[in-house]
């Protein structure tokens, strides 16, 4: 069985080649059971990968996506979402619209300059039971760095811990341990998750993205769904109609750039730059 893929980069910066999250998009993936989907995900070992399961009439840009990282499927994810809007767009004749439906619900994305942009859902929050203590130790930063009363568990389409940090230079000495993340960064069905950001400007933030697999700690170059996250935050704190840059990703050698739009309604948007890398056929083998 013949599989085509195509390669992006998203949430990249103009002039900057190997910026933004790399995502593999896999635009005709009917076929695929679940179990072929994931391993498929631990072939290309990307943060996530996304399979297109159908693409309607094929003119529409409506289709339907599941995303995987290489160890478990995602109800959604934001640099997925705008990477398979360009692949479905671009299949489509060049569509500036499109929806994709995911577990999480349907996801309308829009073309912007040099990109795409997402509407994020309503974000609903819980509280955090664990102290600021067990917080930074989880970080692994001082206590001191962390603002307690505004860590929450934040869902606007994957629930993540979002916490954050009096500056920069806390976000930047960030060292989590695997352990206390597991014992507090967990949210039910999914592996730890922790978002970590410091305003660097009025309208900037700085943000790192930590995550665990088995008993290592690894890091994302771009979250669109943590900025969705933060916007549902951001929000519910009374603040509307502002745009903020979000930068990620040069802990890990991948700078990214990512646009949080909230208009003067509330709604939260996440856009960034997607570039197209590269395509190609694999190959499940007869004996697959």
């Amino acid at each position: 069985m013949d599989l085509p893929f195509h390669l992006l980069n998203v949430f990249s910066i103009a002039g900057h080649p190997f910026s933004g999250n790399p995502l593999c998009v896999f635009p005709d993936a009917a076929g695929l059971t679940r179990d072929e989907m994931l391993a498929w995900a631990r072939q290309f070992n990307l943060s996530e990968s996304t399979f297109v399961t159908s693409l309607g009439d094929g003119t529409a840009g409506e289709a339907d996506v599941r995303i995987f990282t290489p160890g478990h499927e995602m109800p959604f994810a934001g640099h997925p979402t705008l990477g398979t809007a360009e692949v479905v767009a671009t299949l489509a004749g060049g569509l500036d619209s499109v929806h994709l439906t995911m577990p999480a619900g349907r996801i309308p994305v829009d073309r912007v300059d040099g990109g795409w942009r997402l509407t994020a859902r309503p974000a609903t929050l819980r509280e955090v039971s664990s102290s600021g203590a067990e917080l930074a130790a989880a970080l692994g930063i001082d206590v001191a760095d962390l603002v307690r009363s505004d860590a929450s568990w934040v869902d606007a389409g994957v629930e993540q811990l979002v916490v954050r940090l009096d500056s920069i230079q806390g976000v930047r000495a960030c060292d989590p341990d695997p352990h206390r993340m597991a014992e507090h960064m967990t949210s039910p069905g999914r592996p730890p998750h922790v978002y970590v950001w410091a305003w660097s400007g009025p309208t900037s933030i700085e943000a790192r993205l930590f995550y665990t697999q088995g008993q290592a700690v690894l890091e994302d170059p771009a979250t669109g769904s943590a900025c969705a996250n933060l916007g549902g935050w951001l929000v519910a704190q009374g603040v509307r109609d502002v745009s903020v840059v979000v930068s990620q990703g040069a802990a890990v050698g991948r700078p990214s750039r990512l646009i949080l739009d909230l208009d003067d309604q509330g709604t939260v948007h996440v856009g960034g730059r997607v570039e197209s890398v590269g395509q190609g056929t694999c190959s499940l083998g007869q004996d697959a």
